[in-house]
C-alpha cells in the first residue's frame, strides 16, 4: 500500500458522513493527526446523543429493521434538557435515548506506528481500542470506548421515565 497517496486520497475526498462534516469539538484533534506524517483519520464522531422512535422490535417480540428507526433528536454537543422534553413530548411510540461516546479511525502509515498511537490510546482510559489490518495491509486503529448508555423511555404511549427524571438527569450531565 502506498501511504502518502492513500492518505492524499482521503484527505481530498468529500466527507460523506451523515452530518457532512467533521463536530467541532475534535476538530482540531483531527486536524492535528492528518498533520502527522504516518497517521490520516478515515472517520470520527466527537460522541452523540439520539433519541429515536425503537427499530428494536415491537410489543410481540417481532426484530423491526433500521429503517423502520426515526431519529427525533441528535446532538454532538451538551443536550438542552428542555428542548430534549420537549421532543420526547411530541412523540408517540416506543422511544429510545441513546449515547454514543467518542469514536476516532486512524489509517496508520505502519504495524509499529499503529502500535505507538495504540499504547497511547489505552493509556488514555480507551480501553477498547484496537488495530484491524484489512486488504492490501491497509492497517486501521480504532479508538473507542464500551461507554454507552441506551433507555427506553416509552412502549406504546406509556411513558417509562417522567419529564421530571429526564430534566434532572440532563441537568446533572450538562
Amino acid at each position: 500500500m502506498d501511504f502518502k497517496n492513500v492518505k492524499k486520497q482521503i484527505l481530498q475526498a468529500s466527507d460523506l458522513s451523515k452530518k457532512g462534516s467533521v463536530d467541532e469539538s475534535i476538530k482540531d484533534l483531527v486536524d492535528f493527526i492528518n498533520e502527522q506524517d504516518d497517521y490520516v483519520t478515515t472517520s470520527s464522531c466527537s460522541g452523540r446523543a439520539i433519541l429515536f422512535t425503537s427499530s428494536y422490535g415491537d410489543v410481540t417480540g417481532h426484530k423491526k429493521s433500521k429503517k423502520d428507526c426515526k431519529w427525533l433528536y441528535t446532538s454532538h454537543d451538551l443536550i438542552d434538557p428542555d428542548t430534549f422534553v420537549n421532543s420526547v413530548n411530541l412523540t408517540e411510540g416506543d422511544l429510545q435515548f441513546k449515547f454514543e461516546p467518542f469514536i476516532l479511525h486512524i489509517l496508520c502509515s505502519n504495524l509499529e506506528k499503529a502500535r505507538h498511537l495504540h499504547t497511547y490510546a489505552i493509556g488514555a482510559g480507551f480501553r477498547d481500542s484496537g488495530l484491524t489490518v484489512g486488504k492490501h495491509g491497509k492497517i486501521t486503529l480504532a479508538i473507542r470506548s464500551n461507554l454507552r448508555l441506551e433507555v427506553p423511555l416509552s412502549q406504546g404511549n406509556v411513558m417509562l421515565v417522567s419529564n421530571f427524571v429526564i430534566l434532572k438527569f440532563f441537568s446533572r450531565t450538562s
